[in-house]
């Protein structure tokens, strides 16, 4: 009979397969996601109890390249509300959010907005095939080692998952005029928010703060 420790090392074996199985099922099928699935609410907000970074914190900066070539950095930004969008070419929740990030990118521009979305840990190729499915009025960073990406990454949040790179994938953040997280949600692939209700609800509300 397995000990404390050989039970605790089973389990985290147990959740890494069935968040894997879980992610190829989301991320792996060929169909694109419903956009009517939106709840009430956002149902997996980055909380305190996942750890590090979470909405309350000081969002992790970075200096990354766009696909003009140019460089990026988060620290740039202070002084205005930003929206950070983490996409992969191979997700179809990502595909399926695709035209709503370049929407909300508009329709919030003359409101000072800025919307930057980092792709995770793909090769060139990859990021370049997301980058050309649409017009894209914002910066897409390749993040080609994830290293950013598991910056952002909750530190308890799915701890069973080796790549950390993946938990991130189509999750989103608003990031208010001083840096601080102010939303932040993982992927929830029961009731996905293709239209990104509850992050334009958020960013509404950061922006009348002032």
């Amino acid at each position: 009979m397995l000990g404390g420790a050989g039970s605790g090392t089973v389990a985290r074996m147990k959740a890494n397969a069935i968040f894997a199985l879980a992610l190829a099922l989301a991320c792996g099928h060929p169909a694109t996601p419903s956009a009517d699935q939106t709840p009430a609410e956002p149902s997996v907000v980055v909380t305190n109890e996942m750890g590090s970074p979470h909405i309350g914190d000081a969002a992790p900066d970075f200096d990354l390249v766009d696909q003009t070539g140019a460089h990026v950095k988060l620290a740039d930004m202070r002084g205005s509300v930003v929206v950070l969008a983490f996409v992969t070419s191979y997700c179809p929740f990502s595909k399926a959010a695709q035209p709503s990030l370049a929407e909300l990118a508009k329709a919030y521009a003359a409101r000072g907005v800025k919307v930057v979305a980092v792709n995770v840990k793909e090769a060139d190729a990859e990021y370049r095939e997301y980058v050309s499915r649409m017009p894209q009025a914002f910066p897409v960073l390749r993040d080609p080692n994830g290293e950013v990406s598991t910056s952002f990454t909750p530190s308890k949040a799915q701890p069973g998952v080796v790549d950390r790179t993946q938990v991130v994938v189509t999750s989103n953040l608003v990031i208010d005029k001083k840096g601080k997280i102010r939303f932040f949600t993982l992927l929830d692939t029961q009731h996905f928010d293709a239209k990104l209700v509850h992050l334009k609800r958020s960013l509404d509300r950061v922006i009348e703060e002032g």
